[in-house]
């Protein structure tokens, strides 16, 4: 993964792609999701406030798995996910 090559990583619910990519202000890991085409970087302080967190953390930002920008009562995730 080092070479910039995509890692992937699913389960029945979803798939993400992970990197590492070279910014110049160091490296940053970069996690992609195809199905929903969002993307953000992370450098190591960021990644290692996640380590910081218990599971109740990840539930709170699962309450709207749509984003921010999606209404959650909307749609079913199946739907957004074209399956």
């Amino acid at each position: 993964m080092s070479d910039g090559s995509w890692l992937t990583v699913g389960n029945e619910f979803t798939t993400v792609r992970v990197r590492l990519r070279a910014t110049r202000n160091g490296e940053r890991l970069e996690i992609a999701s195809p199905n929903l085409g969002h993307s953000i970087l992370l450098d190591a302080l960021e990644l290692e406030s996640l380590t910081w967190q218990d599971s109740s953390a990840f539930s709170r930002l699962l309450a709207t798995p749509y984003g921010p920008e999606e209404d959650p009562e909307g749609r079913p995730i199946s739907e957004l996910l074209g399956r």
